[in-house]
């Protein structure tokens, strides 16, 4: 029988080196076609479509004799966070299929790749966005003439909008599920890599709201050759809208939530999804938890704030700066916290003994590091359903 590990390392593109962008270094592990035709056809476009979607491990501290490294998915991607596989992903997709026009629905950092990625494939793009996070884009991804930036008042309207606009227009929502979790393989792929020249961790973290990262990844990571050693996943979600780990917790078989009005009082306003459970990816989830010995937890605000301070009193946004991440703060306040909220995880599940001493952490830092940024100007603000005239292309 053929050694898996051998046959992964055949299709790394050794042309291509992962800091630059694992898009085009791993294109051949990862299945994009639905026939080897297609899949062929996907993966050429994928050389026109990528722009810089860099991966690198980095050393971060030791925490009460836990040692912690960062998976950095931020400082070299070219939206400066992990949505830029996705953003490169999906533009190739449409590109092959023919599309000229496509809708996102986003709480920002899809619709930011989106935005940056599907104009250089020649598509138009409408992205629905809750109003109270438009401060939180990179206006500069917005001015294309082909993207159309549009507010929405009511966060729990941004679907329902984006789904009747699609409709009226005939245009596809995307990213589909599919092709999200295809963007996650990539980053599984990476770590497969890694893991094939002897890093080796007890436990990778990461924030999630529908998991499709983690999905993806353990989809890589578990085709690896028997005995090989996969990491227990930690999956974070914020306390103010937790709904895969209240599912997780209580033993229920989806994860149901509510629909959130407003994004003000969350940690991560790109997370503002309520009912994840219609992607229909909690099953998977609960699977990959009991496969690893895994585990999620909840983050609040005050122990956010205590994770910026580690034991001893170090600075942790000092730390990642000394590995070249910059984390963007306005006031002493971290703009974007989807990636640090990975990190208050793991110190969380350190000092309560989730973690033990001597173990190896990866933390995923998905976001953080931003660009000055200019302000997005929405192309039209929606206050309901009813006032949805964005303007045909």
């Amino acid at each position: 029988m053929a050694n898996p590990d051998r046959a992964f390392a055949a299709t790394v593109d050794q042309k291509h080196d992962s800091f630059t962008s694992v898009v085009l270094r791993y294109r051949g592990a990862v299945r994009l076609g639905e026939s080897d035709e297609s899949d062929h056809v996907v993966k050429e476009a994928l050389s026109r479509t990528s722009i810089r979607e860099g991966l690198r491990i980095v050393p971060l501290l030791e925490y009460r004799n836990v040692h912690v490294d960062v998976l950095d998915e931020t400082s070299r991607m070219h939206t400066h966070t992990l949505k830029s596989i996705d953003g490169a992903v999906s533009a190739a997709r449409c590109q092959v299929e023919g599309l000229q026009q496509i809708v996102v629905e986003s709480g920002g950092n899809t619709a930011t790749a989106i935005a940056a990625y599907a104009p250089r494939a020649g598509i138009d793009v409408t992205c629905f966005v809750p109003e109270e996070n438009l401060g939180l884009l990179d206006g500069e991804f917005f001015r294309h003439e082909r993207v159309r930036l549009v507010s929405v008042a009511d966060p729990a309207l941004v679907k329902p909008a984006a789904e009747r606009y699609a409709h009226r227009i005939g245009a596809r929502r995307v990213p589909e599920v599919g092709w999200r979790l295809q963007a996650s393989r990539f980053v599984g792929c990476f770590l497969r890599e890694s893991f094939l020249g002897g890093t080796r961790y007890d436990w990778l973290a990461q924030t999630i709201s529908a998991a499709f990262g983690p999905i993806g990844i353990y989809a890589a990571l578990e085709d690896a050759a028997a005995g090989a050693r996969v990491p227990r996943f930690l999956g974070i979600q914020q306390a103010a809208n937790c709904p895969m780990y209240r599912a997780w917790k209580e033993g229920r078989a989806d994860a149901e939530g509510t629909a959130l009005h407003s994004t003000r009082n969350l940690l991560t306003p790109v997370m503002y999804d309520g009912a994840p459970g219609e992607y229909g990816t909690f099953l998977r989830l609960k699977e990959l938890l009991q496969r690893s010995r895994g585990d999620l937890i909840t983050i609040d605000a005050g122990e956010f704030r205590q994770a910026l301070i580690a034991d001893g009193g170090r600075n942790v946004l000092a730390a990642l700066g000394e590995q070249g991440i910059d984390i963007a703060t306005v006031d002493g306040e971290v703009i974007e916290k989807t990636g640090m909220l990975t990190l208050a995880g793991v110190f969380k599940a350190i000092r309560e003994g989730q973690i033990a001493g001597g173990s190896r952490v990866l933390a995923c830092l998905t976001s953080g590091v931003r660009r000055s940024a200019s302000a997005a100007v929405p192309f039209r603000r929606l206050e309901d359903l009813d006032s949805l005239e964005v303007g045909d292309r």
